[in-house]
């Protein structure tokens, strides 16, 4: 049947119905026959708050749950008598689509609130609670298998996959795992990109004591909690700042001297420059520059000195985009 203005509208008798069926169909586990009905009742704004209740369970019970979603968080909206209702709903719903952190962070907010019932407070911790423990498992048992990637990685000389597995692994706790990657900073097979990756994981993890690392036939001590990491490091800052005037004058040609700076320092690191050998670096750099952008100023002839640190800063560059494919 239509109305006046040429919308369907259902019956009373076929409301009650669709009504009668699909929440039977909910109580029975029938969940496809439910949402026929219901469904159909939501589409016509017949959905009252039992009908839409049903209809979630039955959307869950099929795995609908972006439906389910939806619909769950248009009550929460305008329905502000049952709106703790359709929380709790919203929350289940979110712990059976696997969305634990969304529901945990959802979980936070609410409980911040000091009008939420006791009841509630107790159902919401509860959930949060068990969704904490399954969200730990499974970055514990994701870390593991990481973490052995990694090994393997390392064992094979895969290089990229070094540099994407410690990537993925550095938010995660070194237990278990230090004495072995501490063995891999003197390990001179172990390229140096994937050694100072190592380094930032540490510093990242806030790891105390010495630490031994060998790089470029050199041995020294490095303190993770006591360095910077590479990007911010005083030398790399102060030779930014020698460099300023290219920044104000060539722009297109500090970008790309400062790209080529940081990932220089970044495979150096922690061996860094001292402050004699900035001059050099800063010369071998405008010289890269000149000649990268093909700019009139590129000198014909360059000191031996120079030209050393301008092949070892590009040199670095390649080994560092090779890698890490930046």
């Amino acid at each position: 049947m239509e109305n006046n203005k040429g919308e369907v509208v259902l019956f009373p008798k076929l409301k009650e119905k669709l009504r009668h069926e699909g929440l039977e169909a909910v109580r029975h586990h029938k969940y496809e026959e439910a949402i026929q009905s219901l469904e159909t009742l939501l589409q016509h704004e017949e959905a009252d708050d039992e009908v839409t209740t049903g209809l979630l369970i039955a959307w869950v019970g099929v795995g609908e749950y972006q439906k389910a979603e939806e619909v769950c968080l248009d009550r929460m909206k305008f329905s502000e008598g049952n709106y703790f209702q359709y929380l709790h709903i919203y929350i289940t719903i979110l712990f059976h689509d696997g969305k634990y952190k969304e529901l945990m962070s959802l979980v936070e907010e609410v409980l911040d609130r000091e009008d939420v019932p006791h009841d509630v407070r107790t159902q919401l911790w509860q959930m949060y609670k068990v969704s904490k423990d399954i969200e730990d498992n499974h970055k514990k048992e994701e870390e593991r298998s990481l973490f052995q990637e990694l090994q393997e990685a390392l064992e094979q000389g895969n290089l990229h996959s070094q540099w994407n597995l410690i990537k993925k692994l550095e938010s995660h706790a070194l237990d278990g795992k230090q004495d072995f990657l501490e063995d891999q900073l003197t390990n001179e097979e172990l390229h140096p990109v994937i050694k100072t990756a190592v380094l930032e994981w540490f510093r990242h993890q806030e790891v105390k004591g010495e630490l031994k690392v060998h790089k470029f036939g050199k041995t020294m001590t490095f303190k993770p909690e006591e360095n910077n990491a590479p990007g911010n490091h005083y030398i790399l800052k102060h030779i930014e700042f020698r460099l300023s005037s290219i920044e104000q004058n060539h722009p297109s040609m500090y970008e790309l001297i400062a790209v080529m700076l940081y990932r220089y320092i970044y495979v150096r690191y922690p061996f860094l420059p001292t402050e004699k050998e900035v001059p050099l670096i800063i010369q071998a750099l405008k010289a890269i520059g000149y000649e990268y952008l093909q700019l009139e100023q590129a000198p014909n002839k360059i000191e031996a000195e120079i030209e050393s640190y301008k092949q070892d800063i590009e040199v670095a560059n390649q080994q560092y985009r090779a890698i890490t494919g930046e």
